[in-house]
């Protein structure tokens, strides 16, 4: 919204709640209670700055729960969730359904409650991904300077709070929004990766199409909050940085989308996203 390889972890105390050094795996992760249901924990690490978690969080972390419950359907493909209504940091439950077992692709349901209502409603596809099939690619990554020669955001004043603690940014310049100069041009490129370089999965790669401010701040406003949102996830990217296009085309009746795409730093599109937002300001 508003919008592993195995290794030896230390155990340490973040925000009074025990957890171990890979926060993404532990705040996404959740635990069978029942065949086809599901409890996890809502976290305020991955808050916008609107104080409710972010809906990218949200989506990755469904879409674990779920490919936990269809194991053996291979990576997920796609993945289209609306929101319901605004979560709270704290316990939810993620109920589960099979919809379809195919030959090549199976389709499953997830939808996310909190004290009995309901927040986000996710239906997602699963296949293997076998190598050998054709693959072209007519698009062009991003261009970019070296994430190490782009601005900084934390190192510029920016609090480590909510999801600004957990994902990285580089951007070539400061936003016009962040310095109260809006270009009037509802778009952005910049560099991001989950905290210290974690190496992402598929459901990282979902989170990401939803972490960054949305491009429509560069056009002045200021609160804009994901309806529906759909993910394609094409392939898994190598380690490193994550080029990221955003931008906004059509803003009708208060309504707008948002189109992202993240390339790897080896030039590859790994995943893309189109949401409709509204605008709240």
């Amino acid at each position: 919204m508003a919008r592993t390889r195995t290794r030896q972890r230390r155990r340490r105390v973040v925000q009074d709640e025990l957890v171990t050094d890979d926060t993404y795996a532990h705040d996404t992760s959740s635990r069978s209670i029942a065949p086809g249901r599901r409890a996890l924990t809502l976290t305020d690490r991955w808050n916008t700055p609107l104080g409710k978690p972010n809906g990218g969080y949200l989506l990755a972390a469904m879409l674990r729960g779920l490919a936990a419950e269809v194991d053996g359907a291979g990576d997920p493909l796609v993945a289209s969730v609306s929101y319901l209504r605004s979560p709270e940091a704290g316990d939810a439950e993620l109920a589960t359904e099979i919809i379809r077992t195919g030959r090549r692709v199976q389709t499953a349901s997830a939808t996310l409650t909190q004290e009995g209502k309901g927040v986000a409603h996710l239906v997602a596809n699963f296949a293997g991904r076998p190598d050998g099939g054709r693959t072209e690619e007519f698009g062009q990554a991003p261009e970019l300077p070296d994430p190490e020669k782009c601005f900084d955001p934390l190192a510029s004043g920016m609090k480590a709070e909510g999801i600004f603690g957990q994902v990285e940014y580089r951007l070539p310049a400061a936003p016009g929004w962040a310095t109260g100069a809006p270009s009037g041009d509802p778009s952005a490129l910049l560099w991001q990766r989950l905290r210290g370089g974690r190496e992402v999965d598929f459901p990282a790669l979902a989170l990401l199409c939803d972490s960054y401010a949305p491009p429509v701040m560069e056009i002045g406003e200021s609160v804009s909050m994901t309806v529906q949102l759909s993910v394609h996830l094409h392939r898994l990217p190598a380690p490193g940085w994550i080029a990221t296009r955003l931008h906004t085309r059509h803003l009708v009746n208060g309504f707008h989308e948002e189109d992202c795409e993240l390339w790897d730093g080896e030039g590859r599109l790994v995943a893309q996203s189109r949401q409709l937002a509204i605008l709240l300001g």
